[in-house]
């Protein structure tokens, strides 16, 4: 078993039970769009950017009610590999720390090329069908309303009052991130990707809003 291999099933154990949309099959997805993009990007270091892309969930907190002590594992995980020392997880854990859309809210976050890779990979997760179908996982798990038009899309201006709302919708969640990440992607390849995307999230918000003015 390679030290990659060692790696994706340290992230399997760590995400099999999910059911909020945060699974393996994200985590694999991810992993695959970064292939794609590499692939474009041939200056890129691609073993930072697919560690990166394995681990940039495992102590999400969303996902991980303590965030210092799961970091803590994966740390001391990454530093057992021959390959790896300070310096390089380091690196891994700066990518993981500064992609998120929330960080970037009120400052755009500086990332290196194999950072940028990551984030868009993982944006292109959330855009098109496989984003809907997370999109509604998560609104699910975490009980919330579909759609309610007295409920307005809100604005963020920090990562503190994106994560503080609470009585908001599913469908909320495309205006208020969704349909803004086409233009947050930073790779030729990712836009490419990404451009097809946004046309199939709207087309399924334009549908739930229209079927539902017509089913009252």
């Amino acid at each position: 078993m390679t030290d990659l291999e060692k790696i994706a099933d340290f992230a399997r154990n760590i995400h099999a039970q999910n059911n909020d949309g945060h699974g393996i099959d994200h985590i694999e997805r991810v992993v695959n769009l970064a292939k794609k993009i590499l692939a474009t990007e041939v200056n890129a270091n691609a073993e930072l950017v697919l560690i990166s892309c394995y681990l940039h969930d495992t102590y999400d907190e969303k996902l991980t009610p303590d965030v210092a002590k799961q970091k803590a594992i994966v740390r001391d995980f990454l530093l057992s590999f021959d390959f790896s020392d300070e310096l390089f997880v380091n690196e891994i854990f700066y990518i993981i720390d500064h992609m998120s859309f929330s960080t970037n809210l009120n400052k755009k976050q500086f990332l290196s090329l194999e950072g940028q890779i990551v984030q868009d990979a993982d944006r292109l997760d959330a855009m098109g069908a496989w984003g809907i179908v997370r999109t509604l996982e998560y609104g699910w798990s975490h009980g919330r309303k579909l759609y309610q038009p007295d409920i307005l899309p809100q604005n963020y201006s920090s990562k503190a009052d994106y994560h503080a709302q609470t009585e908001n919708t599913t469908i909320n969640h495309f205006y208020e991130k969704l349909f803004l990440l086409e233009d947050l992607l930073n790779t030729t390849e990712a836009k490419r990707i990404g451009k097809e995307r946004q046309l199939i999230m709207h087309k399924f918000v334009e549908a739930i809003e229209k079927e539902y003015i017509e089913n009252k």
